[in-house]
Parts: structure tokens; C-alpha cells; sequence
């Protein structure tokens, strides 16, 4: 009788009644909207919490009282011990470094993956470019049908001398709307890739279709002398664009590999190691497609051929250097003895 009294006792501690309260307000108000004199009162009564929990524990008798009082525990705890919240700057300096570093050693570990992704994308490119330039005719096995006949309805309106355009024929006024839409569907596009990247035989057919869309449409282009017109406006963004789509896949495809070759690991454990690299695969492509989106919507349609020869070279260039130098060590110059 005299221990379980003291159980009651403990379980109506004003003490946690107040603590309950203090967690309540931080939680639902953030931290720092509790006065100094509640901040200066929360690690005290944390402490008092912490006693009457490991009485509670000795005790053995209310268990109903023990799972609150260590449910109320637990969320102080978590309070308390928080990591501070980095300042905006710092978070974007987190960022940055992921992007600069973290993201290009993850594609170089993955260099075979990767490699292999873009060979069979871009050996399909070069396959149906040849097939299709030596018989249009092919373009509609190759490519949709419906696609393939208003790329041709286009190329037949282009008047004679004029470069071919394509879609894109919209007026600068519009850039602004059009680039926030193509920024978003291209970001839904890597999504998709992604996800068939965890089923690797659906990725390979996806990554074919758009290999073969890719050089299908320029190829039917050729027929009418537009191929370089055409190709200047779309690899003007599409060189970031493209690559950011695949390397989205590739994404996918590590961790597909973890569930069906784990190594020495448990799925589980593999999975947690592999969504790391997966994800330093994946988040290039926000910032990355944002600049594509912003080229496409308002250099592409726009500027005249010298600019967009200009920044499909630069972009190409840039990726280079980003997945080659990226995140390498500086090893500092040997010193005489």
C-alpha cells in the first residue's frame, strides 16, 4: 500500500504537469517564443522528470504513470538536446558544398553506372539519327507517329531560308511563364526516371524511347536542312537538361542494385548506404534543371545562333569540370628538406 501511494504521488507530480505544459508551447510555438524565465525553468524541471521517472521504474506498479512520465521524458529530451538551428547562410553554404563536392565523388564512384546509362542513351541518339537520315520513313517505327507528322507539318510551313524552331515560337513576354512550366515538368520528368530506375528494365526502355526521340527528331530535321538550326536551339539547354535526366535515373538504379546485389550487408544496411549516394546523384538536378528551365525559356527561342552555340559549349564545359574536379582533395606542394 505505502509503495503504491508513493507511485500516485510521483504520477501527480505538479512538476510534470508543468513540464507537459512548457514541451506543449515549445512545440507548438518553437522554442523561442518561450520567455527566458520558462527556458531557464525547462532543464530543471527535465531533471526533476528524470527522477521520478527511474522511481517510477523501481517501483514496478503504475505502469499507466511510467509510460506517460517516459513518453513526457522523451519529447524533453529531444527539446533540449536539439542541435541548434543553422542560421540561412550556413544552410546555404551546406548546400553549396554538397553540390561542389559531395555530388561529383558520388559520380565518379559511380562511374561505371553512370557510363553505362549514357551510352545507351546516346548510342541511340546516334543509331536512329544514322537510320532515319538514310530513310524518313523510319522516324514513324521509331518515334510516334502523330509526333513525327506535326514535326513534318512544321518543317513544311517554314518558310524557305528561315530556320526551323520547332516549338519554340513563343514571344519573350511569355519566357517567364514558360520557363516555371518547363522547369516543373522537367523536375517531374527526373522524378519519373528515378522511379523506373528502381525497376531497371523499365528505366532501359524509357531511357531508349527518349534516346530514339531524340535522334529521330533531328534526323527528319535533317531531311529538310534544319538539322543544325533545330539542334542549336534544343542542346542550347538540353546539355544540361539531358544529363540531369539520366543521371536521374542512374539514381534510381543504385538503389536497385543494393536490394538485389546487398554484398555483405543486409538489404536494410545496404539500402541505408545507397540511398546516400543515391540522393548525391539526384540532388544536382533542382539548381541544375532551374538553369536549364531559365535557358530554355529565355536564351533558346531568343538568341541568335553565335549566344546558343555559346552556352551549350559553356554549360558542356561546366559539367566537365563540375564531375571531373569536384570535390578532389588539394594536395599541398611538396617542401625541400
Amino acid at each position: 500500500m505505502e509503495r503504491r501511494s508513493r507511485s500516485e504521488t510521483i504520477a501527480g507530480d505538479p512538476a510534470l504537469a508543468r513540464l507537459a505544459a512548457l514541451v506543449r508551447a515549445a512545440e507548438s510555438r518553437g522554442p523561442r517564443e518561450l520567455t527566458e524565465a520558462q527556458l531557464a525553468e525547462l532543464p530543471r524541471l527535465y531533471r526533476r522528470a528524470a527522477t521520478l521517472l527511474s522511481r517510477l521504474e523501481s517501483s514496478g506498479h503504475d505502469l499507466a504513470a511510467l509510460a506517460r512520465t517516459r513518453a513526457l521524458v522523451r519529447r524533453a529530451h529531444g527539446l533540449l538536446h536539439r542541435p541548434p538551428a543553422r542560421p540561412l547562410r550556413a544552410q546555404l553554404a551546406r548546400g553549396v558544398a554538397f553540390l561542389l563536392h559531395e555530388s561529383p565523388r558520388a559520380i565518379r564512384a559511380e562511374w561505371r553506372l553512370v557510363g553505362a546509362c549514357f551510352a545507351l542513351f546516346y548510342g541511340l541518339v546516334l543509331l536512329s539519327y544514322a537510320l532515319v537520315s538514310r530513310d524518313v520513313e523510319l522516324a514513324y517505327w521509331l518515334q510516334d507517329p502523330a509526333s513525327v507528322a506535326t514535326q513534318i507539318e512544321q518543317l513544311r510551313d517554314t518558310a524557305a531560308g528561315a530556320p526551323f524552331r520547332g516549338n519554340f515560337t513563343f514571344g519573350l513576354e511569355r519566357s517567364s511563364s514558360i520557363a516555371g512550366w518547363i522547369i516543373g515538368h522537367n523536375v517531374l520528368v527526373s522524378v519519373l526516371f528515378f522511379g523506373a530506375g528502381l525497376i531497371p528494365p523499365v528505366f532501359a526502355l524509357v531511357l531508349a524511347q527518349n534516346g530514339l526521340m531524340v535522334g529521330t527528331y533531328t534526323a527528319v530535321a535533317g531531311h529538310w536542312g534544319q538539322a543544325g538550326s533545330i539542334s542549336s536551339i534544343l542542346w542550347c539547354h538540353g546539355t544540361i537538361e539531358l544529363q540531369m535526366i539520366v543521371l536521374a535515373g542512374a539514381a534510381g538504379l543504385v538503389l536497385a542494385r543494393a536490394v538485389v546485389l546487398p554484398g555483405p550487408w543486409t538489404r536494410r544496411t545496404a539500402l541505408a548506404r545507397a540511398g546516400k549516394r543515391a540522393w548525391c546523384l539526384l540532388a544536382p538536378m533542382f539548381p541544375f534543371l532551374t538553369l536549364s528551365g531559365l535557358i530554355e525559356g529565355y536564351v533558346s527561342p531568343h538568341a541568335p545562333l553565335p549566344v546558343r552555340l555559346a552556352v551549350a559549349v559553356g554549360s558542356g564545359l561546366l559539367l566537365v569540370a563540375w564531375v571531373t574536379f569536384g570535390g578532389r582533395e588539394r594536395t599541398a606542394p611538396a617542401t625541400a628538406p
